[in-house]
């Protein structure tokens, strides 16, 4: 049984971080690295008395805790159709049910556990300043979020070939309407991986949400701050970058061999990522349209787009991995940050594009998929 579960550990939980590395690195600045190291302890607490003081943060919140529970299950139950795990089905089938069931929240628990971490803390602070009700709504949820998703994991190893939501949604939406390519890989994600882009847009609110909070609540506004919120933003979806040359590779290679120009191409990535920070765009203009005018709020829309597509072709290296594209992903970003700070966004935005451009029309005709040699 021991082996069965570090097995196991090794295609869940091991994989599971290593794919969501950037996530990580960006939930990590977000809560530690913004943050004066000898303030740090203080400020977390700040925080925690925060949302357990208010109904409507302590939602929100719960709200990220979900997100990422779901996160998780879409996860696992993904890893399940990958191309060379269909021993799984025998093998956890071939144990027992309370066995199994004992794998599951182990598995689970062990992705859920950054949550579980930050939740149990929160847990000891409301203790301590007697928010009981908060406390029990954290204990329940997490507790349920730990319970729930094994139900699916069985259903899952029951049924195979399960048809869910999305499949209905999928099979409607292709007898009714015709994709233009720009949103063959928004489709894709909508459909076959709704809770990745689901995640992904409410954390990304998340920050967004949290940036006009800090603003409003220092009563000032500066531009500058809310490009700095957005650059964050735009690094969460970092994952769904990955997943889109993953996209392109394995069902739109043909696509560079067909007679559209280069610049065709190119404006069709642009347009996939306008698309995708269509949400992010709307609350900003919501949320800031009354305090800055209209240049403020296009020259944090260029920012947001130079970042996205730059990050993007950044991925027409074949040899470019996810840990390395982080590396360079946050690089540029402390340039770019160096240089809003200096009021030098402009500059900083027709370099991003200049850098894209060059990256792309040099290597999307050449471009294959990397396969690492065998050892």
């Amino acid at each position: 049984m021991r082996t069965t579960s570090a097995i196991l550990s090794k295609i869940f939980t091991q994989r599971f971080y290593i794919q969501n590395t950037g996530f990580f690195l960006v939930l990590f600045y977000l809560l530690f690295g913004v943050v004066n190291g000898a303030n740090l302890v203080a400020y977390h607490k700040a925080l925690m008395l925060g949302f357990l003081g208010n109904y409507s943060f302590l939602l929100l919140v719960m709200l990220l805790w979900t997100s990422y529970a779901l996160k998780c299950v879409g996860f696992i139950l993904k890893t399940f159709q990958l191309q060379g795990y269909d021993f799984l089905f025998p093998t956890l089938g071939s144990v027992s049910k309370p066995a199994r069931i004992r794998l599951w929240l182990l598995l689970h628990t062990a992705i859920y556990m950054p949550v579980l971490v930050y939740a149990g803390i929160a847990l000891i602070i409301a203790i301590q300043h007697q928010y009981y009700v908060p406390a029990a709504l954290i204990v329940v949820l997490n507790m349920a979020n730990c319970v729930w998703p094994l139900r699916l994991y069985e259903r899952k190893l029951a049924q195979p070939d399960v048809l869910f939501f999305t499949s209905h949604l999928q099979r409607w939406l292709n007898r009714h309407f015709t994709k233009p390519p720009v949103l063959f890989f928004l489709y894709e994600l909508l459909t076959n991986f709704p809770r990745r882009i689901v995640s992904t847009k409410l954390f990304s609110a998340g920050v967004l949400w949290l940036t006009f909070l800090i603003m409003e609540r220092g009563e000032y506004f500066d531009l500058r701050g809310l490009q700095i919120g957005v650059m964050v933003s735009v690094m969460i979806h970092m994952q769904l970058m990955v997943h889109h040359r993953a996209f392109d590779d394995t069902y739109l290679h043909f696509m560079e061999n067909l007679p559209i120009r280069l610049a065709g191409h190119y404006a069709r990535l642009i347009g996939v990522y306008l698309i995708m920070f269509l949400p992010e765009m709307i609350m900003i203009t919501v949320n800031a349209y009354t305090k800055t005018p209209i240049g403020g709020l296009i020259t944090v829309f260029c920012t947001a787009l130079s970042l996205l597509i730059l990050f993007r072709c950044l991925l027409y290296f074949p040899k470019m991995n996810p840990e390395i594209h982080v590396r360079y992903t946050m690089l540029t970003s402390f340039i770019v940050l160096f240089m809003i700070l200096g009021h030098y966004e402009w500059p900083a935005i027709l370099l991003l594009q200049a850098a894209s451009a060059i990256i792309f029309f040099k290597k999307y005709r050449s471009y294959e998929p990397y396969i690492p040699p065998e050892s």
